[in-house]
């Protein structure tokens, strides 16, 4: 699987951009039939939305009418914040109009929070009260956070112990604390449970800080990784990368060692655990369990899993069928919540609707996911998957991972290749990067 998903590397972006997947015919009257531009609304612009705006891309004149609502003016690439972290990037590099989006796909933006879906009115409600009409909707919203997931810690504390998770405004703040780490301090991560949004993200985070605060002169600080798994995604490679590159300075302990979080105090940043306490540390990055963003809840398509749950054939809400979920907000299954998953399920799911709106007719879908973590420059791990429906449940078909031992070049290689992928896709959906 690793050397066809390299073959295939820039060609699968072109194909999920583009929109060349599609899926078996849904049982709906298509809505060109009734004499009417189709009313697609698009609710979040993250790679997720953004692909799916480009894989209908039709230009104003075009067979649907799509609406994209977004609350933010533009996008953070938060996917590849571990390097500015790392020191690698900066922040401005990350951040993307939606100009240049909304211009090439024909696509109408409205800047605005929506509230709730309402299957019944076919309406997307947005907090300043504006019912937007549908004839079908897809929705990537994200992640939202469970604030009360860790003892001690509230969206009030994040202002102190940061999640760095969502938005730039959170991100930026554990930068500057990264910033004002002195040598000799302490750092601890505590990252979240699973299912969540990049699951090796944590410990290439990890990495990264250690990377910067070694090439800044502040060897000397220890990160303590205080996790609430057992184990966790590319775990083999990034002990052995810890032990290679950073002996000494970042401590990787599972609750069986722990024995638990029993709080968190943001005024003293303390974190107590059963077995010990770290006071007084110049750090704490509280990653916290995670769920769909809060508009998925509101609209009742999320299950116990706090995700959505989806009908792998075409991505559509197993709740609520109208809808169709993309992108960290679904629960696909083994397919991991990822900015390249994310961009794989928009062609399938922008088959659903050419579907369901104009009648056209689709073949199978596939998905694909392909994941690097940056141990150290030049030295970048991966894993890859292929999924499919198999009766109805989306299966992974086929996957590998990088070997603990590697030549260098492959690693370099692997870097090469992520930057790569995070050029062609965000210039492709957003254009050029920095805040004006």
């Amino acid at each position: 699987m690793a050397a066809l998903s390299r073959r295939a590397f820039l060609g699968s972006v072109a194909r999920s951009l583009a929109g060349s997947t599609s899926i078996a015919p849904l049982l709906a009257v298509p809505a060109v039939a009734r004499g009417a531009r189709p009313k697609l609304v698009i609710v979040g612009a993250g790679f997720g939305g953004a692909a799916l705006a480009s894989a209908l891309a039709n230009g104003p004149e075009g067979p649907l009418d799509i609406v994209m609502v977004e609350p933010e003016p533009g996008y953070f690439a938060l996917c590849q914040s571990n390097l500015v972290l790392g020191g690698l990037k900066n922040s401005p590099t990350l951040w993307f109009s939606y100009e240049a989006l909304a211009h090439r796909t024909g696509t109408r933006l409205l800047q605005g929070r929506a509230e709730r879906i309402d299957p019944e009115s076919r309406t997307v409600r947005l907090e300043d009260g504006t019912a937007l009409p549908f004839d079908a909707v897809a929705l990537a919203p994200g992640i939202g956070l469970d604030y009360g997931s860790v003892p001690g810690w509230s969206r009030a504390a994040a202002e102190v112990l940061p999640h760095g998770w969502i938005g730039r405004a959170q991100f930026d703040l554990l930068d500057r604390q990264l910033a004002a780490v002195p040598d000799g301090g302490t750092i601890v991560i505590l990252p979240p449970p699973d299912p969540s949004r990049c699951p090796p993200a944590p410990y290439e985070r990890a990495s990264m800080m250690a990377h910067r605060l070694r090439a800044t002169g502040r060897g000397n600080c220890r990160i303590i990784v205080l996790d609430c798994k057992e184990r966790f995604a590319k775990m083999a490679l990034f002990l052995d990368g810890w032990e290679r590159y950073y002996p000494g300075m970042i401590e990787w302990l599972p609750p069986s060692i722990h024995e638990g979080i029993e709080e968190v105090d943001p005024a003293t940043r303390t974190v107590r655990a059963g077995f010990g306490i770290y006071r007084d540390c110049a750090l704490v990055n509280v990653i916290p369990a995670q769920m769909a963003g809060a508009l998925a809840v509101r609209s009742g398509i999320t299950d116990r899993s706090g995700f959505c749950p989806i009908r792998p054939d075409d991505m559509s809400s197993t709740l609520v069928p109208e809808l169709f979920v993309l992108g960290d907000a679904a629960q696909a299954g083994p397919l991991p919540k990822s900015a390249y998953a994310a961009v794989s399920q928009s062609p399938v799911v922008a088959a659903a609707l050419r579907t369901r709106l104009l009648g056209e007719a689709a073949p199978s879908p596939t998905y694909t996911s392909l994941c690097w973590s940056l141990l150290a420059p030049g030295d970048s791990v991966s894993t890859d998957g292929s999924y499919a429906a198999v009766n109805g449940v989306l299966k992974e078909v086929e996957s590998s991972v990088s070997a603990l031992r590697e030549p260098r070049e492959k690693r370099a290689a692997n870097e090469r290749e992520s930057q790569a992928w995070f050029k062609s896709a965000s210039e492709r959906l957003f254009g050029s990067s920095g805040r004006p």
